[in-house]
């Protein structure tokens, strides 16, 4: 008797300091480094099993999110848009037919789809579908315009916080109601042995004759590396092209920049396509951000729509992609507001402020994390983990986020230790800042670990704190794994004992 009751008390003794972690051990990584101010991190780490936060340091703390505001708009867009939610993409004529030739317009009117585009998980598919029709129809030129009409969201398609020089380049595209190919416009540039000439422009995708460009990017004495930046946004009219791209022989390397015209681009991917499949276009192409274009007159000939929103969201988290981010926040801002993204930031807190966040310092200006100015805490990103949890889109949300040392933004984070294929987070990164928000689970089942930590005002090069981040997440598995470990075989031993 006096044994069990020995074995008992050793027993309680270890599932008490399974409730107290080590936080100088897991957090030296971070205190340690003399360029982490210890008032610009935060750090919370929460147990589903014991459904209580087991360590947690600065976690009311508002901190700029980076691309961890994503988990935001994903969480947003499952509770407001619904698993039904898809996004469409109308085609229209106007006019008539004779014999084999469409007297009239195509009108192309869209309301977001980020997904359109061959680099992009629906591929061609929207083009695909109208080159179809049209044959099916017995078409083969259409003597009119072919206008893209985005007035759905209208011309504000970038936020206001984004930073200027994020704007040109492609990653600071925006969301505009007619996407093709994230908005992205490539320069194809010739690879070239000659050091310090300037390098040749061969073509764009899209083509865009009446944007203007100045072209400074040389050829460097190097033969690997795309150190290029664009000024511009879009709807502008002119774009400058620096930096410097490797010297090569002959082959071509593209500079990514954010689309000048999105609705253009997308109207001239629309008339390749026909013209690439035997239907000729013998008109202009012609675009449209305000509501001008009346459809009660018109021919419907397709209705294309989206993936679905759990695929647009799997996407979107997975590879950080901004473009489809701010496409989510917008659907949500013009469902349930009035289409601004102050309408959006509304709706977002007031989905946390349910949920149990504290929301007072919070402030949301994008869907994507690539402003500034956005505030988060750490609680309110692990609120939203909680919460998910007795929600029926969990699933959807945990596949969505990268795998480490598997794929996405995660493929080369915590490779070949414990976590890898392990840990499953959003990452975040803007000059001297970085965010990892996600699960990882311990051996055998014992419990499952939500983290979230938000490190802002980095003194050096990201990749360092990113080196940093690993060693707290690799501390904190192995401190909860022997912990739970040994309460576990503690348990075992009591069991054989009785």
């Amino acid at each position: 008797m006096k044994r069990i009751i020995l074995l008992l008390f050793s027993l309680n003794i270890l599932v008490l300091s399974a409730q107290s972690l080590n936080d100088s051990l897991i957090l030296s990584p971070l205190r340690n480094d003399p360029r982490v101010n210890e008032n610009s991190f935060s750090f919370v780490l929460y147990s589903f099993k014991k459904q209580e936060s087991l360590l947690s340091v600065n976690s009311f703390k508002p901190l700029i999110p980076a691309s961890v505001n994503k988990l935001i708009t994903a969480v947003s867009a499952y509770y407001y848009l619904g698993d039904d939610y898809k996004f469409n993409t109308y085609a229209y004529l106007s006019g008539e037919q004779i014999d084999n030739i469409w007297n009239g317009n195509i009108y192309i009117y869209g309301t977001g789809d980020p997904l359109i585009g061959e680099d992009f998980p629906e591929k061609n598919n929207f083009f695909d579908s109208l080159v179809y029709i049209l044959k099916s129809m017995g078409i083969d030129t259409i003597q009119g315009n072919i206008i893209a009409d985005a007035s759905y969201w209208g011309s504000d398609i970038v936020p206001d916080t984004y930073a200027y020089e994020d704007l040109g380049n492609y990653y600071g595209a925006g969301a505009s109601s007619l996407i093709y190919n994230g908005n992205v416009w490539k320069i194809g540039y010739k690879l070239t042995p000659y050091y310090g000439q300037t390098a040749k422009i061969l073509f764009t995708i899209p083509e865009f004759p009446h944007v203007t460009y100045q072209n400074k990017i040389k050829i460097a004495n190097r033969n690997y590396g795309n150190y290029t930046n664009v000024i511009g946004r879009p709807l502008a009219k002119s774009y400058i092209f620096s930096g410097t791209i490797p010297k090569g022989n002959g082959d071509t390397i593209f500079v990514k920049a954010s689309s000048p015209d999105p609705a253009y681009g997308f109207a001239w991917k629309t008339k390749q396509s026909l013209s690439s499949n035997g239907i000729f276009v013998n008109g202009n192409l012609i675009t449209t951000y305000n509501d001008t274009v009346i459809y009660d007159n018109k021919y419907l000939i397709l209705n294309y729509e989206s993936m679905p929103l759990d695929s647009v969201i799997s996407f979107t988290i997975r590879n950080s992609y901004n473009v489809g981010a701010e496409a989510l926040a917008k659907a949500i801002s013009k469902k349930y507001g009035d289409g601004s993204y102050k309408s959006y930031e509304t709706l977002a807190k007031k989905m946390l402020y349910k949920y149990g966040a504290d929301t007072t310092e919070i402030k949301i200006y994008d869907g994507s994390g690539l402003s500034r100015k956005n505030l988060l805490t750490a609680d309110a990103l692990l609120t939203i983990f909680i919460a998910s949890r007795n929600e029926n889109w969990y699933d959807d949300l945990n596949n969505a986020l990268a795998i480490a040392g598997v794929n996405g933004t995660l493929k080369n984070f915590l490779k070949n230790t414990p976590l890898e294929n392990n840990l499953r987070a959003k990452s975040g990164y803007l000059h001297y800042i970085r965010g990892f928000a996600g699960y990882f689970d311990i051996p055998d089942s014992m419990d499952t670990f939500a983290f979230v930590i938000l490190v802002n005002d980095f003194k050096a090069d990201t990749k360092y704190l990113t080196k940093n981040i690993e060693k707290v997440l690799l501390n904190s598995y192995n401190e909860l794994t022997n912990i739970y470990s040994a309460s576990k075989n503690n348990e075992d031993v009591s069991k054989i004992s009785q």
